[in-house]
């Protein structure tokens, strides 16, 4: 009988590596926590309506990349593809959103219909910040300085802001219309996607890959001439902020982003690392989208991090800096001391790893196998130590002696005290 695999494009998780991503997680939640961001959750499937609605009928994540499928009574659901749209269906659904401003977060998987290649599967997992109910771009200011705690708290290097501003519904709308008619007398130049996106959406031919659509886009309009006041004054607050706060960054009039909800600031950040697929890191302001989903007039703008993609660039090192302790039986009769010492020391050391694996003959084998598996600490317990009510210490990732210890002062080894 043949063996059952895996789907294509979606990918199993080895300890190691759930590890690292859990640990770049947590570091990311405690960053949004102190700047007052309170974590949802919303299910992974969403209808269909809300992704037509929110990030366009004519995009490719719509019409080529969502898992459709009918619920019994013929819903059209989708398992889904983002969560902007969802988090920001949460807030109007319950109420949340009249209380604005609030900060939301959440994290967890999503899924597209994608060619599977390094850094793009069919199932991704993103962590996002939101915030509502703010206009003023001082809301765009510290998601940008909050995004670039993160990545420095992770020592990334190679890696790049773009921003561009796409000015606000009427700026959008007189800057589309220039491009769609210097366009149309180079269509012959276009590649297929782009002569289609030529009548439903032409700001997104800018961020075509096709080289000889880039040469048509290169030499016609630029969207910068086509912002109104407000906005250009807004982008300019942004990039004065960005200067004063010391983070550095480069204009690209080219990003759009593959969304329809976007007005004025849109951003990403890339890294040269991850080849082709190299932006880890996008977001930008929506101020429409709370309307188009049947709520209130509402400001918002946010982000979200492709947790797999960070995974492959941030250094695989320990963040979780508590301590590992394998505790080790010299006699078959002791397990019930191991398993009450293994107990007390999880409730008396905050973030202790206990691993206790049961009595196995050879004490040698044992602190042989606890060293390979990068242990700490091992405790050893025999005959000896339960007459003195001590325990054997011995410091696996230091040449030092044995120590002989009571309890307390177990604690305080353990603890680097």
């Amino acid at each position: 009988m043949s063996k059952v695999t895996k789907p294509r494009g979606f990918n199993d998780l080895n300890p190691h590596d759930f590890e690292h991503k859990s640990n770049l997680l947590n570091e990311i939640k405690d960053i949004l926590n102190s700047y007052f961001f309170r974590e949802i959750e919303t299910p992974i499937v969403e209808k269909k309506d809300l992704f037509i609605r929110s990030v366009g009928k004519e995009t490719d994540i719509v019409n080529k990349e969502m898992f459709s499928f009918q619920d019994r009574k013929g819903e059209d659901l989708v398992l889904r593809p983002e969560g902007t749209a969802g988090c920001l269906r949460f807030a109007i659904d319950s109420g949340l959103i009249d209380s604005a401003p609030i900060r939301l977060s959440y994290a967890g998987p999503m899924f597209r219909y994608e060619r599977p290649q390094k850094g793009r599967s069919r199932q991704f997992f993103q962590v996002s910040a939101e915030t509502y109910g703010i206009r003023g771009f001082e809301a765009d200011l510290e998601l940008l300085m909050m995004a670039n705690e993160i990545f420095e708290r992770f020592e990334l290097s190679n890696i790049s802001l773009n921003i561009n501003s796409l000015g606000d519904v009427a700026s959008q709308k007189k800057y589309a219309s220039e491009l769609k008619n210097y366009l149309s007398e180079f269509s012959e130049n276009l590649d297929d996607d782009s002569l289609k996106r030529l009548d439903t959406n032409p700001l997104r031919i800018l961020d075509s890959k096709n080289e000889e659509t880039q040469k048509v886009i290169k030499k016609g309009p630029k969207i910068s001439a086509y912002l109104s006041q407000k906005s250009i004054d807004t982008y300019e607050h942004i990039k004065e902020g960005l200067d004063d706060l010391g983070i550095s960054y480069e204009e690209n009039e080219k990003l759009v982003r593959g969304l329809d909800y976007y007005n004025d600031l849109v951003f990403e950040w890339t890294s040269s690392d991850l080849g082709s697929q190299d932006t880890f890191c996008g977001g930008g302001r929506y101020d429409r989208l709370s309307k188009q989903l049947g709520g209130r007039d509402c400001p918002a703008a946010g982000f979200s991090i492709g947790l797999d993609r960070l995974a492959l660039i941030a250094q695989t090192k320990d963040l979780n800096l508590s301590s590992s302790v394998q505790i080790i039986l010299t006699h078959e009769s002791l397990v019930s001391n191991g398993l009450e010492l293994s107990k007390n020391l999880r409730k008396d050391i905050k973030n202790i790893r206990v691993l206790f694996s049961g009595y196995q003959s050879s004490l040698k084998k044992q602190l042989k196998k606890a060293d390979k598996n990068n242990i700490d600490f091992a405790v050893i317990i025999g005959p000896e130590e339960m007459k003195t009510g001590s325990f054997s210490l011995k410091k696996l990732n230091e040449d030092q002696d044995q120590l002989t210890l009571e309890y307390d002062q177990l604690l305080k080894e353990l603890r680097n005290e």
